[in-house]
């Protein structure tokens, strides 16, 4: 039970680590990462906040996964519902801390970007720690591909961000007449999350260093 608290607790850590990163990329204002980009422009236009979209796109997440698993579906990751809720009252926390923070030139915008960018990275590897379920933003990445395993994990997650930014140009356009929480910074966190994500878990492994062996006997 203690060692299960600590999982769980690990996991909300890391959540908690990237909805940081989504709301400092909302007060960067260059355009936040792709898996908020839709919830960020929605919220530009109506009084819904930024975690209550979060929160519904993730629940529409999970309700794919069940349309197309089915009866394959895990039950078990039915948890992904709490999390989606837990998530979004993370990111409405988040943008609630960091209220304060108006970059005052392009290059305070960079910077704070690039902490956004960190802090997604650190928090997607520390979400993935524990092995205790996915956000449902990369769970429905995931049940795509174990669907459709003839193409790459990567290729499908570039596919569903994509889309996500797509659309949340195309509201941002119809709607403000310009783009509005879809700009270079999407594009940047797109190519670069990824990136420090592999570099953390290989700076991870080196310090970690090699795992004990064990006897095949024990």
């Amino acid at each position: 039970m203690l060692r299960q608290l600590k999982r769980l607790t690990i996991f909300l850590l890391g959540v908690f680590l990237i909805a940081i990163g989504v709301a400092l990329s909302v007060r960067a204002d260059l355009g936040t990462a792709p898996i908020a980009s839709l919830p960020a422009v929605l919220s530009f236009i109506t009084p819904v906040s930024v975690g209550t979209y979060v929160m519904t796109l993730n629940v529409i997440f999970v309700v794919l996964q069940v349309l197309i698993l089915r009866r394959k579906f895990p039950t078990f990751q039915l948890i992904q519902l709490p999390l989606a809720v837990a998530f979004g009252l993370f990111v409405d926390l988040a943008m609630y801390l960091t209220a304060w923070l108006e970059p005052a030139s392009y290059l305070e915008q960079w910077a704070w970007l690039l902490a956004s960018v960190v802090l997604l990275a650190v928090g997607v590897y520390v979400e993935m720690q524990p092995r205790l379920t996915y956000l449902p933003g990369n769970a429905i990445v995931f049940t795509i591909y174990t669907v459709l395993q003839n193409i790459r994990y990567g290729t499908i997650k570039t596919l569903v961000d994509s889309t996500l930014v797509i659309v949340a140009a195309i509201v941002s356009l119809m709607s403000m007449g310009g783009l509005y929480g879809v700009r270079e910074g999407t594009i940047f966190s797109a190519l670069t999350v990824g990136l420090l994500l592999r570099w953390i878990h290989a700076l991870h492994q080196r310090f970690r260093g090699p795992e004990p062996e064990t006897s095949s006997g024990s």
